[in-house]
């Protein structure tokens, strides 16, 4: 159930993101020696300093 409840909660968060609003954006695919496969999402927001103030 806890699984659930994190990958429930990743995607909310995923659905929240403002793409003009990303500096870089990485997914990481591993496969492992046993079989097994897993993968990642990065995002990386600009500096505060970075972005314009509106």
């Amino acid at each position: 159930m806890k699984n659930e409840i994190l990958l429930k909660q990743a995607i909310e968060l995923l659905k929240e993101v403002n793409p003009d609003e990303i500096e870089t954006i990485q997914i990481n695919n591993a496969k492992y020696d046993d079989g097994s496969i897993g993968f990642s999402v990065e995002l990386t927001y600009p500096a505060k300093g970075d972005t314009p103030e509106r």
